[in-house]
């Protein structure tokens, strides 16, 4: 197996309460199978608060029970009680792997971290050339369960994709334009059929793709009430250029090659874009640091799967 990584990685380390937000409050925490098993065995009053904090939900899944929002075990010191009590090892499999991502294609896996995570965010922007060793090599994949022209395709399709953002000689909005037209020719070949380019280039544009937001699961009210400060008419800044460039790097890696099985190239721009009318506008209405912008709209709409299938179309 070939194991894939862009240069920010492996220099992550969680701050635990240094950070100026936590994967510990707004989300359900499931518990894996092991994990739990394990957490049966734990004796004492410890053993005993997880197995009272721990139920099962509607999807069946084994979930720590919410406390106000926040993970039961995350203390009034912002520090993990079980971290603190069993060990990093005893963490159930979702906190010990946040925020690190891995994409397995069989033949070989993309390893990356979510911008949901502040310090992840801040390592992803703050890094010149990130994916410069972000290759898989040449292989035929001829034993990984999928079409392999089309693989070959999609990576070639990537790496394009990715050159038309890295272009700094083009304004953000002109690279997303650009990739946007570059990627429904793509998606033309695999549907055999001519479609209309998506676009964001006008006000009804932004302000759908606003309204069509507002519908999907919002997870806090600080989201909420920053969606409804919305004003398109500002227009974006091309202040946050260099930062939106390294946001769409991040789709590109992060969602592109899932083509080889959702079949949908055209989606992972469109996200891109969609991303862009939100924070771009919101940045011009708010004091929040793009940064922010970015943590926040990761954790309500990537770690969302309703979410994303809604904008996956």
């Amino acid at each position: 197996m070939i194991h894939i990584y862009p240069t920010y990685y492996k220099k992550f380390k969680c701050i635990a309460n240094r950070c100026i937000d936590s994967c510990c409050k707004g989300w359900d925490v499931v518990v894996d199978d092991e994990t739990d098993a394990y957490y049966g065995t734990v004796q004492g009053e410890f053993g005993d608060k997880i197995r009272k904090l721990t139920t099962t939900d509607s999807d069946g899944d084994r979930i720590f029970i919410s406390q106000n929002g926040r993970c039961p075990f995350w203390n009034k010191d912002m520090l993990c009680d079980i971290f603190i009590n069993l060990g990093e090892e005893h963490l159930c499999r979702t906190c010990r792997n946040f925020p690190r991502i891995t994409q397995d294609y069989t033949g070989f896996s993309e390893h990356l971290l979510s911008f949901a995570c502040p310090e992840a965010a801040r390592l992803i922007l703050e890094e010149d050339d990130a994916y410069k060793d972000f290759v898989v090599p040449e292989c035929d994949f001829s034993d990984c369960g999928y079409d392999a022209n089309l693989m070959k395709l999609l990576l070639e399709a990537r790496k394009t994709s990715a050159e038309i953002f890295a272009d700094e000689s083009y304004s953000f909005a002109e690279n997303l334009s650009e990739c946007l037209e570059y990627n429904q020719r793509i998606q033309n070949v695999f549907d055999g059929e001519n479609a209309e380019t998506f676009s964001i280039e006008h006000k009804d544009d932004v302000q759908a793709v606003f309204d069509m937001h507002k519908k999907l699961d919002i997870m806090t009210d600080e989201w909420r009430n920053l969606l409804d400060k919305t004003d398109v008419s500002k227009g974006i800044s091309p202040d946050y250029d260099a930062q939106f460039k390294r946001l769409a790097l991040y789709y590109i890696y992060r969602y592109y090659l899932t083509a080889i099985d959702a079949m949908n190239v055209a989606s992972t721009i469109k996200r891109v874009a969609y991303a862009y009318a939100v924070i771009g506008n919101l940045l011009q209405v708010t004091d929040y640091s793009a940064e922010r912008l970015f943590t926040l709209y990761s954790k309500e709409v990537e770690h969302s799967p309703s979410n994303l299938l809604a904008l996956g179309r």
